[in-house]
């Protein structure tokens, strides 16, 4: 296909230095990269009527539709490619919103330009696809007008016009209209790769533009943002209005890294006149001469945005790769999750092999605390790291026993709470309690089942501590495995796998752990028996400290009386203790059984504590978890049971195979700018040599040279 005529080449956007880096670029893009992460690109933004459309056919020599009143209604992406044949292909991207049906209809859109005049035909054959034209339909789209203009003369560059920001709604755009616009201007202008192109209208007080709050909001320092003035021939010479856009086009209103550039387009009265002359006239004449050359007019817009591309392009490019290669690996990660292609049973069976293989790994890494899988890196998934989150509640278990698994606490004063006891109305209760078990006993002995009767009594809290403790390991033990299921495989495969088969074998656990948890429960249900020492001991100690303690006060009443006690005073003292001894045989038993079942309280919950984590949650929940799925498992399942989890659906397949496209476009991306990469490592060394040589030369000769280097600079590395 020739070449359009008056389509010019943008020839400025072009240098020699960056034909390399462009190349890269654009090689990026027709790999389908810009499809999975953002190119640099320049976006054209401005308020309604700002210029916008104008301002981007100047640019890039594509005619956009331009009126005074609304105008520009969804995005524009003009794609600008080198290539040995001039061609120019015009597709439509649907948006997000659009049904099924919609997509396939507007993805087959196309539309042949061989002419300039044909670019406002094709605008409003997009339009009428859209749905835009017709009576009662939207104003706005987020659908996207793609047009690729390839060519040998053309750069490596996409440049978007955008629908102008729209200030308040009315009759013709609604608040859904505003809020779209905004949206759409907003996911362009916070791609960090984009060059933002801020138009400023010279008819309207630039405070009033609120193009330029959205570019501070997505860009605060300026870094990628280059402001334009347009419309300058509207303000009157030597006006306080000219004079504030004077000094914004010095960047001291508005501060841009980038700075600011004015241009002079062509409006409805400039009809059949050359754009560039009316412009370097105006321009000349105007007290805008009074500004840098370099910042005036679009021959130098060109340049300027020929040297910002570049450097954007440059200072992106790392951040670029690390994309790249973030989504390589997401991309594998989910090729893994889906699994081979399986149609045939034996393919589901090895799959399903595989798959519970890394399982059981998992599963027993995660049991034995050993955390160097990936899958536990993030300390935000912190659950993941399953011995840990079960010794941490086996630690809140021991505590919680300890702390509230007697049905009442021993206290030193008076309380009113239910469950507080003081040693005094303990030792009563058991002695109401003892009285109504009355048998064979002696007076004063107790009734030896009397102990296990009240110790059952006291240890009452310990089944639902328990029990709570049990069914918290259970649920954390689950999470883990669905958690690891989601990871190892696609949620299709981990519902069916938690559905046929880990769910049930789950609830199978808990049973059997509760289970077991009634055998422990059952030992202390009859007469309590121990062999430890430990019994004893405390005991001993607790019959003894009674002792000492009453012996103390009746000692401490006789100093009280007479501070000063001689030998003589010892039989009044004997006396004293004598009388001091309870004459209440009932209450003696009492002390006694209350003694012996807080000894044997202490003995049975360390044992407790201990069978309940060991016995119950270890040994029949955690253990057996890297079992539950694993290759022998596989083996024994049935075929059907094998297809119902391993069979995979059409929507699979084909999420399998775009996942692949895009690790294709990903990995020759990646390839692309690794060889780049090589390119420019391996260009430095003769860089520096050149410049060595230089400096031995003669002074004529570096003249010579340096004259030479001048000639040969590109025109798009002038300095701004």
């Amino acid at each position: 296909m020739a070449a359009i005529p008056g389509l010019h080449s943008m020839a400025g956007l072009r240098s020699a230095e960056q034909i390399q880096l462009l190349d890269l670029v654009d090689s990026l893009r027709a790999e389908g990269l810009s499809e999975f992460t953002a190119l640099p690109q320049l976006i054209v933004c401005g308020d309604q009527s700002s210029g916008k459309s104008s301002l981007l056919e100047a640019i890039s020599g594509v005619p956009f539709p331009r009126k005074d009143n609304l105008c520009t209604r969804f995005a524009t992406e003009v794609i600008l490619r080198r290539a040995p044949v001039s061609e120019i292909r015009v597709s439509l991207v649907p948006g997000k919103g659009r049904s099924s049906v919609d997509q396939d209809r507007l993805w087959q859109f196309r539309y042949d330009v061989t002419s300039l005049a044909d670019f406002n035909t094709l605008f409003e054959q997009a339009k009428d696809a859209m749905g835009l034209l017709s009576i009662g339909g939207n104003a706005f789209t987020e659908d996207i007008l793609r047009v690729e203009i390839s060519g040998p003369t053309q750069p490596q560059l996409t440049i978007v016009d955008l629908p102008g920001l729209i200030h308040s709604h009315n009759k013709h755009q609604t608040e859904h209209d505003v809020e779209l616009v905004t949206n759409l201007v907003a996911k362009y202008m916070a791609n960090p790769r984009s060059i933002i192109l801020a138009v400023v209208s010279a008819k309207n007080d630039f405070p009033n533009q609120i193009v330029l709050k959205r570019a501070r909001e997505v860009d605060p320092q300026g870094l990628r943002t280059l402001g334009v003035i347009t419309k300058p021939d509207q303000l009157v010479r030597g006006s306080d209005g000219e004079k504030i856009f004077l000094s914004l086009a010095r960047n001291e209103q508005v501060e841009f890294n980038l700075g600011w550039h004015v241009v002079r387009n062509l409006d409805s009265g400039d009809k059949d006149q050359d754009r560039d002359v009316v412009e370097t006239q105006f321009l000349a004449e105007s007290n805008f001469r009074s500004l840098s050359a370099t910042h005036l007019g679009i021959a130098h817009l060109r340049q300027r945005l020929s040297i910002v591309l570049f450097e954007q392009i440059k200072a992106e490019l790392p951040r670029l790769i690390e994309d790249i290669e973030t989504n390589i690996t997401i991309c594998r990660h989910g090729l893994d999750k889906l699994g081979p292609a399986r149609a045939g049973l034996d393919e589901q069976k090895n799959f399903l092999v595989d798959l519970s293989d890394n399982f059981q790994s998992l599963c027993d890494a995660a049991t034995k605390g050993d955390y160097e899988h990936p899958f536990f890196a993030k300390q935000s998934q912190f659950d993941r790291r399953l011995a840990a989150m079960i010794a941490n509640r086996g630690v809140e278990f021991e505590e919680e026993i300890r702390i509230d698994g007697a049905q009442w606490k021993i206290v030193e004063g008076a309380s009113k709470r239910a469950n507080h006891r003081t040693r005094t109305e303990a030792v009563e209760e058991v002695c109401e309690l003892l009285k109504k078990s009355r048998g064979r006993e002696l007076p004063g002995l107790p009734n030896p089942l009397l102990v296990g009767e009240v110790f059952r009594e006291y240890s009452q809290p310990w089944e639902g501590l328990a029990r709570r403790y049990i069914e918290d390991v259970w649920n954390i033990t689950k999470s883990f495995v669905e958690q690891a299921l989601q990871y190892l495989t696609d949620a299709t495969v981990s519902d069916a796998l938690l559905r046929y088969l880990l769910d049930p074998l789950m609830d199978q656990r808990l049973v059997l752990a509760n289970t077991k948890l009634e055998e422990l429960l059952a030992v202390h249900k009859e007469h309590p028996e121990t062999r430890n020492h430990y019994f004893t001991d405390r005991y001993n100690t607790l019959q003894r400290n009674q002792t000492e303690a009453k012996t103390t006060h009746i000692l401490q009443e006789a100093f009280v009386r007479r501070p000063s006690m001689t030998a003589a005073d010892i039989p009044r003292l004997v006396a004293m203790l004598r009388q001091g001894t309870e004459a209440d045989m009932d209450l003696i038993a009492a002390e006694s059984t209350f003694n012996a079942m807080e000894a044997f309280y202490q003995v049975a919950m360390k044992l407790f504590v201990d069978n309940v984590p060991n016995l119950v949650v270890r040994a029949i929940i955690a253990s057996r978890l890297p079992s539950m799925f694993c290759p022998k498992s596989v083996f024994a399942m049935n075929p059907e049971l094998v297809k119902d989890i391993a069979s995979e659906t059409e929507d699979k397949r084909l999420r399998r195979q775009e996942i692949n496209d895009k690790l294709k476009a990903l990995e020759a991306g990646n390839n692309l700018c690794k060889q780049y990469a090589l390119r420019v490592t391996s260009v430095l060394p003769i860089l520096k040599r050149a410049r060595s040589f230089d400096s031995l030369t003669s002074t004529s000769t570096s003249s010579v040279v340096s004259v030479k280097e001048e000639e040969e600079t590109p025109a798009g590395e002038e300095s701004d």
